[in-house]
């Protein structure tokens, strides 16, 4: 037993020496890295194996201790205690035969561009074989420049010329073929992978191994507002679904959209009428305001659904773009992709709660939002209104109330009447002042003078206002100085004084016959008083 055992050791050793004679293809772990000369390897000989930096397939910093690899020992070194093996020896054999069979097969072969030469470029495939990519089968523009990464090579020509390998590649009979492919086996509905090679405005291209696809901005997202930036990023990877398909302009549309559910297949569901939805201001037009409710479904308030009032503004001092706000449903058409939104709805009826803030007798302030012949229209507040009869803007007669007023001018009224039913509100200014005829009466009468400004011109004479008590009253044309005009400031003497039709008559022109004869009078007594005195000097 004991000769057999020794035999068989003796046996397995010269099968260790044969497998490790120079030659021989072993598997080496790599155990060290020498950026300047090579890697060391155990390949399970006795001594250190080394592959110089030549014949490795790849370079120095691809490696990695620990790394199995597979290499050919070329020379035994006993006395020095190494070996020489090489990494790249066996590998071209083996992809000699895969090269064959990938020509033979037409299965692509991956490569990079590495240098332009005369009538086309060089191509160095599995980092070892040189093969030669003419310009008319590289897809390239002449004096196009190229990037040096690993692409997908259909090689058209293969031989062995005096123990030299010839390969010819082609781009283009490749990316033929792969159409072909690609047209017989795809249909409208699939979804499919590809990168994307580049973005648009209104459009992007997708690439599928060569074969590209146009991507319509319209068909990247249900929201049309949305910026094709905001949804690609250049070489990302993305599914997408073939919409349209023609072999024979070799055209394909995909989308993007068509992946995700379209929000209004079921927008009734969702938004019924009544409802009071919260959404972002998108945009804000002349006519109203988009409000975004969720990806790809859009409400417009109309501006007439925005004011309980019927009132221009401007709606930018009112919104912003991203303000959240609220609205009410009023109606949803899934076919024509609208739906209509109340902003005042959602913030109820004013008129509702009217009562409770205001009473009869409040003195308010609003904003004068119209102005009419027969008085002013005051807003207090959004969709509360009230009225201004012209009888009620002043205690003296208000011909036209823009000489008075101006519209957006904030104005003080009191609450007269406030009828809920039919949403009307009566005011007055007059009536935030005392009555001047209270104080009239008692400081005036007939034949009092009085200082007063002529206001303006009638047919029957003019209009002034007495300056002490703020009352106007006429004077008669025949009555008025023939000079006088709008703006004097005249002395008069009051003719006729009724309160209870709040009448006043003035005369100009009977006060200076009064001083005239006042002056007579005085002059007259005057002469009398010293006449008598002579008489009674005489006497």
């Amino acid at each position: 037993m004991t000769d057999e055992h020794e035999k068989m050791e003796n046996f397995q050793e010269y099968l260790d020496f044969v497998e490790t004679n120079p030659g021989s293809v072993v598997e080496a772990v790599v155990t060290r890295i020498n950026p300047a000369e090579g890697i060391s390897v155990d390949f399970g000989g006795k001594g250190e194996g080394i592959i110089q930096q030549n014949e490795l397939i790849h370079s120095i910093e691809k490696y990695s201790v620990g790394q199995k690899i597979k290499a050919q020992i070329l020379k035994i070194n006993d006395e020095e205690g190494y070996a020489l093996l090489s990494e790249k020896r066996p590998y071209i054999r083996e992809m000699r035969n895969t090269l064959r069979k990938a020509y033979e097969s037409k299965i692509p072969v991956k490569g990079k561009i590495v240098q332009t030469i005369p009538g086309g470029y060089r191509v160095l495939i599995s980092n070892i074989f040189d093969a030669f990519l003419p310009g008319s089968q590289s897809l390239l523009k002449r004096n196009q420049s190229f990037q040096e990464k690993e692409m997908n090579f259909l090689i058209i020509e293969y031989s062995v010329r005096r123990n030299k390998l010839h390969i010819v590649v082609s781009r283009k009979a490749l990316l033929e073929r792969l159409k072909k492919e690609f047209f017989n086996t795809h249909k409208v509905g699939d979804e499919i992978e590809g990168t994307v090679e580049s973005i648009r405005m209104n459009h992007a291209i997708i690439d599928f191994d060569g074969i590209k696809a146009f991507l319509p901005r319209s068909e990247m997202s249900h929201d049309p507002s949305v910026s094709p930036d905001d949804i690609l990023k250049k070489n990302d990877q993305i599914k997408v679904k073939i919409i349209e398909i023609n072999p024979a302009r070799s055209s394909i549309t995909v989308s993007l959209k068509a992946l995700e559910p379209d929000p209004w297949l079921k927008v009734s569901e969702r938004y019924s009428v009544g409802t009071v939805v919260q959404g972002t201001v998108k945009s804000i037009m002349p006519f109203g305001i988009f409000l975004n409710l969720e990806p790809g479904l859009d409400g417009l308030i109309h501006i007439s659904e925005v004011f309980w009032t019927s009132k221009k503004a401007d709606l930018h001092k009112y919104f912003k773009i991203g303000q959240i706000v609220q609205a009410e449903v009023i109606e949803i058409d899934p076919e024509k992709h609208r739906i209509a939104l109340s902003y005042k709805k959602a913030k109820g009826d004013p008129w509702e709660e009217v009562v409770q803030k205001y009473n009869e007798g409040d003195v308010v302030s609003g904003k004068i939002v119209r102005i009419l012949p027969a008085g002013v229209i005051v807003e207090l507040e959004d969709g509360v209104s009230g009225f201004v009869p012209k009888s009620e803007l002043s205690w003296n007669k208000v011909k036209d109330p823009t000489d008075l007023f101006k519209e957006k001018d904030r104005l003080n009224v009191k609450i007269l009447s406030i009828d809920k039913q039919k949403r009307r509100m009566r005011l007055s200014v007059k009536q935030l002042t005392p009555d001047p005829w209270d104080e009239v009466v008692t400081k005036l009468s007939e034949n009092s003078v009085a200082k007063a400004l002529v206001k303006s011109k009638v047919n029957s004479g003019f209009i002034i206002e007495l300056k002490d008590f703020s009352i106007d009253g006429l004077m008669p044309a025949s009555h008025a100085d023939e000079s006088l005009k709008e703006g004097d400031e005249v002395e008069v003497l009051v003719l006729r004084l009724i309160p209870e039709r709040r009448k006043l008559l003035v005369s100009q022109k009977k006060l200076e016959e009064k001083k005239a004869y006042e002056e007579y009078k005085s002059k007259i007594d005057e002469s009398t008083v010293k006449r008598t005195l002579g008489d009674r000097m005489k006497s």
